[in-house]
Formats: structure tokens, C-alpha cells, sequence
């Protein structure tokens, strides 16, 4: 959802790319012959590293952009190790998946992070060809890959890398194995540091002093190698509960939370069983099984009452099962961690209400409302599975750029790195793989097979589809979108430089009729009923932000034609009257520039004659801006009985139904929809009221904080944003984070 504007180079580099794959078609299966020699390929490295140095420091261009392109999809493979053969870069065909092989390498180089992880690595035959791990950038081995690191990859393909020359391309991360020095398979020349015949008689007790020493070192990954070799030696009961717990430790330290839990829970009896029962208490927060986590922690606690820093954890678990619980969420205090933390990611509980996924007719699952709901009611609040971020500083167009030849896509910042992130998590913790799969693909063709080799299957193609059709695009905050709304309407798609999955609420359909509304905080998403909804109804939210009838609205990124009223009659509608919309409302922004009022007013009945049909049948989206423009000029001069006017019928045209105001007490009978600048409306209606009906005036700002909890997801912020009470509500700020008068 939310996808952004048209990339303006996607056209150009998609043509670029496609020619690349036509020629790498043409030489299909031909036989590798390396163009460079070994001390060339790694002269040319080292100087690409440089390059990559001197970037990382500020003297490369600011308007660089590292350019990635999707191969054609492949599936991971799905073969165990002992049915696959062993081969060299000799024997590999360029552009080939090499099925039922494998080729087992040494890194000659430390990796270096380009458009992807690269590092030169040799074959036991001494010859070099460069290796491109494309979602290797977060989770190689212990941070990297470093120099003598053995590494077998699985049916490699053999193709051109982002470093110019051939090498083996690895996309699925299940397709990359870390070989330990003292493995089996490892030829002896390639075990200097550590030799056959040293190992060869180490006890259990040996594997355990050289797991804590990498342990010490930060290595992590290695000493859970040494820790599980150290289990296979026979070990003692004490040795048992030492390497459980060390090895407990080191994949709670890599964010291996499964891992964790299972070592941690299983550690016997001895002196490190309290810190175990600490581990476990903390990797069970981490996998959000915050009940457990408590029960855990109540033992911990009961046994040591003196332990500060214990209690300290089970407040914060008690706090997360209350909001998982109840849905009880201190929103100021989200509002400022956000404000306050880069990348917003914010330690929260997931609260689902008075919603469940149930099948739709024709639109596959939904969400539906399991009893009756009010407008404004909170319905979800969902913290992202994960979240990807660029520094709002950083322009759009100069973010890192995926081009994906398949889909003719382009995809910059965010949505590469979320996919890279959502990898690792499913990798390292395959019981959260099923919140991921589960989520619609668009009818990708899924893989179906357990652990292969100890180790997950995770189809890196599968996921970005997933990503593709699920993510949302969001501010850092919605309320900083807010004010920045009302003090400057110009709204631009390239200020979302976050984005993010969050599984329950991407199982909401679109219309454009919607019945609920999200917004954010940080990585939290919060939704809310624009109206007052039966039980037993489907939710709805936008996928795209409505257009104000000029075109008609383009969701065949999903799959799906809208066929609501409004867009069956923008495509009922002459190309000829659509223009004429635009043009008029462009017009009618140049008479306000220039405040000719007067000539504003005819213009707007001239755009109200474009539309045919009563408003009881379609709305009228194309009015809501001009009619909104023209009551802040009406609010500005004072002529309140004008702003009123203009707001009433701009509420109308986007749905709101009301009766009341001057003659009687202001009643909303039927919300519409949350348009930008609806709180604006709502206040502006209230100040016109203010002399005439007073208490219609207040009704109206209590519709204004409505308006305000459904836009910004909370209402705590409601008096810092605008100011307190109705009388000063429309007069100048100056205090920061408020709104300092509004442009609309």
C-alpha cells in the first residue's frame, strides 16, 4: 500500500537491464573462462573497496545511488547436502543454475558491502571468481565474511555480478552454508589455523573453552559451532549445562530467539540456572510471548526479591501483556519516543480488538468486526513484524535502487531493506515464518519443505512478492504528517522514507468507501472506525489515497478493479469533463493566490455542474480542496457566515450527513470520509459558530478532536497540536509542534 510516485529513472534502467539479460541469454551454458587473472580480480577489489571507504566518509557525491537488479526468479534449493555433487568453477556453464551441485570455497578478501555483500573467494584449485550474497549484508556470519572464511554454496549460478565479472550470485540465504575450519569437508590445505590432527582428540571440555573464547570475541555465530561440536563429544552433565547455556547465550545475542529458548529451557541443574531462567524470561519477551515471559519472570523474582534489574524486565513485560491484553497504550509517551528515536522502531505490544480474520466473498480474507463499534474506537494497534527506514534527510530519488526486470519495477530505500530484515528474522526464527507466508503472494508458486540440512528454506522471491503486496509506506509519525498537512497542503508520496509489514492489518481490503483509518506511531500502526460499524462487518481501509475524480484509480499492482460508485463513475466519465475538473480546480487555486474571492465562488459552481449525479449517490471528491481553500480565506476575513457555508458543503460532498448548527444543536448523522484537512474543517465550522451558537461551537471542536483521534491515532496530542479550547484553537502559535495558523 501507499507505493510511491513513478521513479523517474525506473524506464531507463529497466531497458538497460533488459538488454544485460538478453545478452546473458545469448551465452547461456557456454563454458566459464575467467577474462582477468587471480591479481587482477583482487587489484581490482581492493580498489572498489577504496572507493567504498571513501564514500562511507563523505568525499564521494551526495547524489550517488547503488543500483541493484533482480535476477529472474529461481526457486532455493531443496536438495539435502548428501544428494548434491561437488564441482569446481571449471566445471561450471555461465548463466546456469548448476542443479544437484554444490562448489565449497575459501574467501581470499574481507566481504565488502556494494550493491550487495562481495568477496573473492578461490577453490581448492586456487582459481578466483568473485561471490555476490545478496541478503548476506545482515546476517553474515558474525557480521562478515572474513578472510579464510569457508563457505559452500548449493546449486550456484555462475553469472555477471555488480563487480563486472563472473562470478556465483547466491539470492536465497538458505543456499549459503558457514563451514567451521574443524569441519570434515574442509581440505587440509585450507586449515592452517586449525589443524586435523589437533582437533582430532579435543574432549568436550576443549570445544567449550574455544566456544567461550569466540563468545568473548563477539564472534558469535563460531561459538555456537564450538558449543554444538562440544555436545557431540560425550560431554559430562556439568559440561552439558555450560555448553547449553553458552551456546543459549550466543544465539540470544545474534537475535536467534528459537535457538535461545530451546538451549536456555533445557540447560540441567548448576550454577548458571538462574541466568539461564533470566535468558529465558528475556527470549520469550523478544519472541512477544509476553504471558510466558511473566509467568518466567515471577519465579525469578520470587527467588531473588533483591534483583533490581530483574524487576525492572518484569515491569516492562507486565506492561506489554497489559497492552496485548487490554489495549491500554500511554500514546504520549509513544508520541515522544518517537519523536526522539532513529529509526523509530518502538518496544510495544500487539493489540488486536474486537476484530478476526474471517473469508470474504470475493476478495480472499478480510477483517471483520466482532460486535458493534463506534466511530473513533480503537479496532488495532499492531506493531510492525519489521520496519525500514531512510533518514528523512536524505532525498528520494537518491536512495538506494532495486530494478526488478520480472514485474518492471523499480524499488528504492525502504522496501530492499525490508525485505533483507524480514529474511533474517525468518531465518533465524522459523516459528514466525507462517505470519510472513501466510500473508497473499498474488499466486506466487510457494516451496514446500521443512528443514533441509538443519536449516530453513527461505524463498527470497517469494518474500519480495510478499513485501510487494502488503507493505505499507509510513510517516515517522502521523501527527508530525498532520501539522505539516495543515500549515502546507502540497502532500508529496516522496516524504514516506518508511515502510513495513504489518500482517493483521495488511488482511484489509481496500475501498474507497472505507470504514476505518490507520495511522502511526513509529513502527506502531493504529486503527480506528471512521463510522459507526455493525458487528459482523468488514473493515476497509485505502490502499491509495482517492483521487479527486481527474483519473481513474490504478490498483492492478494488486490484482483488483475498484468498483465502487466514485470510481465506476470517473470511468464512466468523458476524458473530456476530467479535465475540465483539473482545470478549473487549478484555477480556482490562481483566483484565491490572487484573492479574487468573488470569481473563486463562481468557479466552484461551475466545477459542481461537472458532476451529474446527486450527492446521495456519488460523492464529490474534486470539491472538498476548493471548497476548503476558500472557507480558510472566508475564516481569515472574518466572514464566518461565508466559512461556514463553504465548510458545510465540503463536508457534504465527501459524505458527512448534519443537521443542526445555527438553528439547533450540531449533529453529525453520518461520518464520511477522513479527507486532509478535516480537523481544519471541523474548526473552522466552529469558530463561524461561535458568536451565533455557542453550543454548537463546542460540539463542533469535540468533532474537530474526533476528527484529530482518527487522523493521528490519539487524542493526548490534540491541545499541544491546535491549542486549548476553541477560543484561541484558530489564532496564531508559536510554541513548536503546534500549528501556527493553517494553510489548506
Amino acid at each position: 500500500m501507499d507505493r510511491f510516485l513513478q521513479d523517474p529513472e525506473s524506464e531507463k534502467l529497466l531497458s538497460e537491464h533488459n538488454r544485460v539479460l538478453e545478452a546473458a541469454e545469448a551465452v547461456k551454458g557456454m563454458q566459464f573462462k575467467p577474462k582477468v587473472t587471480r591479481h587482477e580480480l583482487l587489484k581490482q577489489f581492493k580498489y572498489r573497496q577504496k572507493m567504498n571507504k571513501d564514500q562511507s566518509r563523505g568525499r564521494a557525491s551526495t547524489s550517488t545511488v547503488d543500483v541493484s537488479f533482480a535476477p529472474p526468479i529461481y526457486p532455493p534449493c531443496l536438495a539435502p547436502l548428501e544428494d548434491l555433487k561437488k564441482v569446481m568453477f571449471k566445471d561450471l556453464l555461465l548463466e546456469t543454475h548448476h542443479r544437484g551441485s554444490y562448489i565449497l570455497v575459501r574467501s581470499i578478501t574481507q566481504a565488502e558491502k556494494m550493491t550487495a555483500v562481495v568477496a573473492i573467494v578461490e577453490d581448492e584449485k586456487k582459481d578466483a571468481i568473485p561471490l555476490q550474497m545478496l541478503n548476506e549484508n545482515l546476517r553474515c556470519h558474525d557480521g562478515s565474511v572474513d578472510k579464510g572464511q569457508i563457505l559452500l554454496v548449493k546449486e550456484p549460478c555462475l553469472t555477471l555480478t555488480s563487480v563486472g565479472e563472473y562470478g556465483v550470485r547466491v539470492d536465497h540465504v538458505s543456499d549459503i552454508l558457514f563451514i567451521p575450519l574443524f569441519d570434515k569437508m574442509v581440505p587440509s590445505a585450507w586449515r592452517e589455523r586449525l589443524p586435523e590432527g589437533v582437533t582430532s582428540q579435543w574432549m568436550a571440555g576443549d570445544w567449550l573453552r574455544m566456544g567461550n573464547e569466540y563468545l568473548n570475541r563477539g564472534q558469535f555465530y563460531s561459538a555456537t559451532q564450538y558449543y554444538s561440536k562440544g555436545l557431540e563429544c560425550s560431554p559430562t552433565e556439568e559440561e552439558i549445562h555450560y555448553l547449553l547455556y553458552y551456546r543459549g547465550l550466543a544465539f540470544f545475542r545474534v537475535d536467534e530467539w528459537d535457538a535461545a529458548l530451546r538451549d536456555l529451557d533445557t540447560v540441567p541443574a548448576g550454577p548458571k540456572s538462574d541466568k539461564a531462567l533470566r535468558g529465558k524470561a528475556q527470549t520469550l519477551y523478544h519472541l512477544r510471548r509476553f504471558r510466558e515471559s511473566c509467568d518466567v519472570f515471577t519465579q525469578l523474582c520470587k527467588k531473588h526479591p533483591e534483583d533490581v534489574s530483574a524487576k525492572n524486565d518484569f515491569r516492562e513485560a507486565i506492561a506489554r501483556l497489559a497492552e496485548q491484553k487490554k489495549g491500554r497504550y500511554n500514546f504520549k509517551k509513544m508520541q515522544e519516543k518517537a519523536s526522539k528515536t532513529y529509526p523509530p522502531v518502538l518496544d510495544h505490544a500487539t493489540w488486536i480488538g474486537p476484530v478476526t480474520v474471517r473469508q470474504t466473498k470475493s476478495q480472499g480474507r478480510g477483517l471483520f468486526t466482532t460486535e458493534a463499534v463506534k466511530v473513533g474506537d480503537l479496532l488495532l494497534c499492531e506493531k510492525a513484524f519489521a520496519y525500514a527506514t531512510e533518514h528523512p534527510s536524505r532525498p528520494r530519488w537518491h536512495s538506494n535502487l532495486h530494478v526488478n526486470t520480472e514485474t518492471g519495477t523499480t524499488i528504492r530505500g525502504g522496501q530492499l531493506a525490508l525485505a533483507s530484515s524480514i529474511i533474517e528474522k525468518l531465518y533465524k526464527n522459523p516459528s514466525s515464518a507462517s505470519t510472513i507466508t501466510d500473508l497473499h503472494s498474488g499466486g506466487f508458486k510457494q516451496v514446500s519443505a521443512g528443514p533441509i540440512d538443519g536449516k530453513p528454506v527461505i524463498d527470497t522471491f517469494q518474500i519480495a512478492r510478499i513485501i510487494s503486496l502488503n507493505c505499507f509506506g509510513s510517516p515517522t509519525s502521523s501527527r508530525g504528517d498532520h501539522i505539516h498537512d495543515a500549515l502546507d497542503a502540497s502532500r508529496s508520496p516522496e516524504r514516506l522514507h518508511n515502510c513495513g509489514i504489518w500482517p493483521y492489518a495488511s488482511m484489509i481490503n481496500h475501498s474507497c468507501m472505507s470504514n476505518a483509518h490507520r495511522a502511526f506511531i513509529g513502527d506502531m500502526m493504529i486503527i480506528r472506525a471512521t463510522t459507526d460499524i455493525p458487528a459482523n462487518t468488514e473493515l476497509t481501509i485505502w490502499y491509495l489515497l482517492p483521487a479527486p475524480e481527474s483519473q481513474p484509480m490504478d490498483f492492478r499492482h494488486w490484482g483488483f478493479e475498484c468498483c465502487c460508485a466514485m470510481c465506476t463513475d470517473v470511468r464512466a466519465t468523458e476524458p473530456r469533463i476530467l479535465w475540465t475538473r483539473t482545470r478549473q480546480r487549478d484555477q480556482i487555486g490562481i483566483a484565491l493566490e490572487n484573492k479574487n474571492g468573488e470569481h473563486a465562488e463562481i468557479l466552484i459552481e461551475r466545477l459542481a455542474e461537472t458532476y451529474p449525479h446527486p450527492l446521495e449517490q456519488v460523492l464529490r471528491l474534486g470539491l472538498w480542496e476548493p471548497l476548503i481553500l476558500i472557507a480558510g480565506v472566508y475564516d481569515r476575513l472574518k466572514q464566518q457566515d461565508e466559512a461556514r457555508e463553504a465548510v458545510s458543503r465540503a463536508l457534504a460532498a465527501v459524505g458527512f450527513v448534519i443537521e443542526g448548527g445555527v438553528e439547533g444543536p450540531l449533529v453529525v448523522k453520518k461520518w464520511g470520509l477522513v479527507m486532509d484537512d478535516l480537523v481544519v474543517a471541523w474548526i473552522i465550522l466552529g469558530t463561524s459558530l461561535f458568536k451565533v451558537a455557542p453550543e454548537s461551537a463546542m460540539q463542533a471542536e469535540r468533532y474537530a478532536r474526533m476528527a484529530y483521534i482518527i487522523s493521528v491515532g490519539e487524542e493526548a496530542s490534540f491541545d499541544a497540536t491546535y491549542g486549548m479550547g476553541l477560543k484561541v484553537a484558530h489564532e496564531p502559535r508559536s510554541e513548536e509542534g503546534q500549528v501556527k495558523g493553517w494553510v489548506v
